[in-house]
């Protein structure tokens, strides 16, 4: 049984508070969380203490929260426009298939997750609030939720300006800076300007050859895949990985041209 399809059989545990809760369990028919028909800027008082219950420590859960938030929030961001066109849904079916090689189980699954989060009236900024209290402890994993959030949203072949500021008031609720905003964005094509290939290795042009050298060791050992699946974003992200890797390497090939190392 994969990460959602345990979820689904009832390992619910430390995501039953807040947005996040609410979306799974109205995914799964589950009376938990807050209702998903309630605006996170509603006033009165909540259901639970935490509203977003504690950081996620164990692997396993902060690989299910990653899953929960990245569904939940492209859902948010395919609606930015104001609707989700079918062509949408089977395109993220398709990333889920070919990116993430997720498994039919889990795809169904998810297809009610992204239903539900589609449909509920909380914003985005709230399921955003909530992972960053769950997995902000990794904020190398906000930052791949993001590269994701995007390839999600460019699935079209573009990011239209509706997305653009989604994704950038998410990062911002997320704790991300502008920066690592624009470092998940050249992820998609780091060869396109030598500034591109900078922000992939977190780096600008005023870096020392030996901070390239430096950063470049530090990205090939966080993205290698399995050093990825032990940190907390499972087999799932496998190929995750490897894509990053190849942005990562085409980045720093282009910085090492530019200098001439």
């Amino acid at each position: 049984m994969g990460l959602l399809g345990t979820l689904v059989g009832g390992s619910l545990g430390f995501m039953m508070f807040g947005p996040l809760g609410a979306i799974l369990g109205g995914a799964i028919g589950s009376n938990i969380g807050e209702p998903t028909s309630r605006s996170a800027t509603q006033s009165g008082p909540r259901p639970y203490g935490n509203p977003y219950g504690g950081p996620a420590r164990d692997p396993r859960q902060v690989q299910q929260a990653f899953l929960v938030a990245m569904i939940s929030l492209a859902a948010k961001v395919a609606k930015a426009d104001g609707r989700v066109t079918e062509q949408e849904v089977r395109s993220f079916d398709a990333f889920l298939r070919d990116r993430l090689g997720m498994s039919p189980e889990d795809r169904r699954v998810a297809a009610r997750l992204f239903n539900e989060a589609r449909d509920s009236d909380v914003p985005a900024e709230a399921f955003a609030r909530q992972v960053r209290a769950l997995i902000g402890h990794q904020p190398g994993r906000l930052r791949d939720l993001m590269s994701l959030l995007m390839s999600v949203a460019s699935a079209d072949a573009r990011i239209d300006a509706a997305e653009d500021r989604l994704l950038r008031s998410i990062a911002r609720e997320m704790g991300l800076t502008a920066r690592d905003f624009e470092e998940a964005s050249a992820m998609f094509d780091p060869r396109r300007s030598i500034d591109a290939s900078y922000a992939v290795l977190g780096l600008t042009r005023d870096a020392t050859d030996e901070e390239v050298k430096k950063a470049y060791r530090g990205l090939a050992r966080e993205y290698h895949p399995d050093v990825v699946v032990n940190k907390g974003m499972g087999e799932d992200f496998r190929k995750f990985a490897d894509e990053k890797m190849r942005a990562i390497n085409a980045a720093y090939d282009s910085v090492k041209e530019a200098r001439g190392l």
